[in-house]
């Protein structure tokens, strides 16, 4: 099932991307592979890359803030960080940057893919994650508001408490004040698992569970046409 849904998100995410393509110098080459030593927060992982460990931030998305009166937030992003360290976690992945690969705090900033599985697509598909607010077009930007559109519609992952969605507060679009909140420390080996690799894989492929796709009513499966996915 999670074989599926890999190729149904990376088919929409290609076809959506084709306009984005055309200039030579915004497309980047796929960089890898890196290996997954351990899962940050929902949209945050750190990666060895090239013999350095890496601070590796999805690009386009947000792990969703939730601020509940009495529980609080903590309960929401765990979910969140469980649902990224099931998809990523100890698993090698591919980066695709955009037009700037680190943000000010040296992080990198990346499209994740493991195997066929679009990872920042994913999250948002599953319901932990949410489209990033953005005062610039970024390549998958729309694609992204369609998968949280749909998420939130079925009402998966964190989108199916209805809690979460009335205590959901959007975050301020990158580029504006207020949006350069940042506390995850340098990558390093404290505070969590970290795994090193055995060897690197020809191909990766994904493995884990995650939810079934959605019914066909949901926005998040608009099939693209003409699309074909080469290798």
């Amino acid at each position: 099932m999670l074989t599926a849904v890999a190729r149904r998100l990376s088919a929409v995410a290609l076809f959506l991307a084709l306009p984005a393509l055309a200039p030579p110098g915004h497309a980047q080459a796929p960089v890898g592979p890196a290996y997954v030593t351990r899962v940050v927060e929902g949209d945050t992982l750190y990666a060895e890359l090239g013999g350095r460990l890496e601070t590796v931030r999805y690009l386009g998305v947000n792990t969703p803030r939730i601020e509940h009166p009495t529980r609080g937030a903590e309960p929401y992003a765990a979910a969140a960080r469980e649902a990224n360290r099931r998809l990523v976690e100890g698993k090698w992945i591919r980066l695709v940057f955009d037009d700037l690969s680190r943000d000010g705090h040296g992080r990198l900033l990346a499209y994740v893919w493991v195997g066929d599985l679009f990872v920042n697509a994913a999250m948002v598909h599953y319901g932990y994650g949410e489209a990033a607010a953005s005062t610039s077009i970024t390549r998958y930007g729309e694609y992204f508001r369609m998968l949280e559109a749909g998420a939130r519609q079925d009402g998966r992952g964190l989108w199916r408490d209805r809690e979460a969605q009335a205590y959901h507060r959007p975050r301020p679009a990158a580029g504006t004040a207020g949006a350069g909140e940042y506390e995850e420390g340098a990558a390093d080996a404290s505070g969590g698992r970290v795994f090193s690799p055995s060897a690197t894989p020809a191909s990766p492929t994904p493995t884990g569970g995650g939810p079934g796709a959605p019914p066909a009513s949901s926005p998040s499966y608009i099939p693209p046409r003409g699309t074909t996915i080469t290798r």
